[in-house]
């Protein structure tokens, strides 16, 4: 994987390394910052009322995001890292300051693709049953592979956290999209027969 595109223009320091298990800063700052990921995975976190953290996006490496673009009304947020990172911080006002066509279309095509995962969560999510949702979100991923069998990308814990609902509820819910033959499931890999 190439460096961050650009780093000699914006970049002063060697990206940050965290470790697996740490939380990054991101949220408690009031810093404009943008985080490129050269190397690792974290994962956006919400903290629910009893204080359990909720999986709610992952991000990997040449992935951007920033509290820039993720709402968070109630100061609940965590980025952890899901192995070990390194991580660039950039100074939002250096993307507007230093505009170039080249730099612009990167930073608007990784913003655009951090969009698009906001979207088609909003829009499985938009569905009134679990049932809806879990199939808008198998023929998204079906879509994506561009065939009806595919491997499930998330535990299935963290897909009822992406679901909004609880795990044992998730999975009398594929138990019953298998009786009605919607899907034929072996582990994580699901067949898409609607």
């Amino acid at each position: 994987m190439n460096d961050f595109p650009f780093a000699e223009l914006y970049l002063k320091e060697a990206p940050t390394t965290f470790y697996k298990g740490e939380f990054l800063p991101i949220f408690q700052t009031n810093k404009r910052e943008i985080a490129y990921i050269k190397k690792g995975r974290v994962s956006l976190m919400r903290s629910d009322e009893e204080g359990n953290l909720v999986f709610l996006e992952e991000y990997k490496e040449d992935d951007i995001f920033s509290k820039l673009w993720i709402y968070n009304e109630m100061n609940d947020l965590f980025i952890e890292c899901n192995t070990d990172c390194e991580i660039y911080f950039l100074d939002f006002s250096l993307f507007i300051q230093n505009e170039t066509n080249k730099y612009t279309l990167f930073l608007l095509n990784k913003m655009s693709s951090c969009i698009r995962k906001l979207n088609k969560k909003s829009t499985i999510l938009q569905k009134k049953s679990m049932e809806d949702k879990l199939l808008t979100y198998f023929r998204a991923l079906a879509k994506k592979e561009n065939a009806k069998r595919f491997e499930v990308p998330l535990t299935f814990k963290d897909l009822a956290d992406y679901l909004g609902v609880d795990r044992s509820s998730l999975m009398r819910k594929l138990n019953d999209l298998e009786a009605k033959k919607k899907i034929k499931r072996s582990g994580k890999t699901i067949f898409l027969k609607s």
